[in-house]
């Protein structure tokens, strides 16, 4: 089976056309969230997640979802992947645009308890050597370490209690995985690093992901819109890539530009701004 599955963020797309292969994306997602202590969840709907008007560049999620646990609570799921350090900023922008499209006036809002953001990273974090992260907004008292509930009490003692709506994001760095599996959630990193299912893996999804996932096992006409996805992928990444170098670059240039105005030496602007010394001459001209 080596090196014969989709990609996961393709394989994510594509099993999402089948009900019956949603219990392989919902064994993913639940395995992320109960490591942050919340239940198992299942799909109940399919949001249509390339209807926003934005840029192509931004605007395109892999899938967004709504689950419900076996509580009864329902959730948005936004899963998204990324190749730059941008990424903060795109999932702050459709977590946003999912709260704005889908549970605004005439929806019933309050049924969905929050969103949950998650990001496939095609790329290292610097620092760190851990592969998932987990963020969230968390209300303090001021000068207290200590997370507290929020109460307000009305003029006729009433108390509200507001509970924690805000999204959330799950964090995943796919190539700092070290291919060491401890739990569940191991081998879902594993399957997404090297496109493999060992046999003695344990989740009880592995079985069927390596079933429906075998590149082998797909039809031709399936194959084609596969590698056309791979080839479209690759494109949007370089194009992303591209335009965040093309950024730093001219950061670089208005730095030497101000640094050339307040008379630094040109070892001085080469140094701080690792331009060459042809581009500085060209920037005194």
């Amino acid at each position: 089976m080596h090196q014969s599955l989709i990609a996961f963020d393709y394989a994510i797309k594509y099993l999402l056309k089948d009900k019956g292969d949603y219990e392989i994306v919902e064994g993913f997602i639940s395995a992320l969230l109960v490591s942050e202590g919340y239940k198992s969840v299942k799909i109940k709907a399919l949001l249509d997640s390339e209807s926003n008007k934005e840029s192509k560049q931004l605007k395109r999620s892999i899938a967004d979802l709504i689950v419900e646990d076996e509580q009864g609570n329902n959730y948005i799921v936004e899963i998204d992947r990324s190749y730059t350090e941008l990424f903060l900023h795109k999932a702050c922008f459709n977590s946003s645009r999912l709260i704005v499209d889908n549970l605004g006036a005439g929806e019933d809002y309050l049924k969905i308890k929050k969103v949950f953001h998650i990001n496939l990273l095609y790329f290292a974090f610097e620092g760190t050597k851990s592969p998932l992260h987990h963020g969230k907004v968390i209300f303090h008292e001021i000068d207290n370490e200590h997370p507290v509930d929020v109460h307000l009490t009305d003029r006729s003692m009433r108390t509200f209690d507001f509970p924690n709506v805000f999204p959330e994001y799950f964090l995943v760095s796919i190539p700092l995985f070290d291919g060491v599996v401890r739990k569940e959630i191991d081998e879902w990193l594993y399957l997404m690093k090297n496109a493999e299912v060992k046999e003695d893996f344990k989740s009880p999804y592995m079985k069927k992901v390596a079933e429906r996932l075998n590149i082998l096992k797909m039809t031709p006409e399936e194959r084609e819109v596969y590698n056309n996805y791979v080839s479209d992928s690759m494109k949007g990444r370089d194009y992303l890539i591209s335009a965040e170098a093309k950024g730093k670059r001219q950061e670089k240039i208005e730095i030497a530009k101000k640094m050339l105005a307040k008379g630094k030496s040109m070892k001085e602007i080469i140094e701080f701004t690792e331009l060459s010394a042809e581009e500085i001459e060209k920037l005194k001209e």
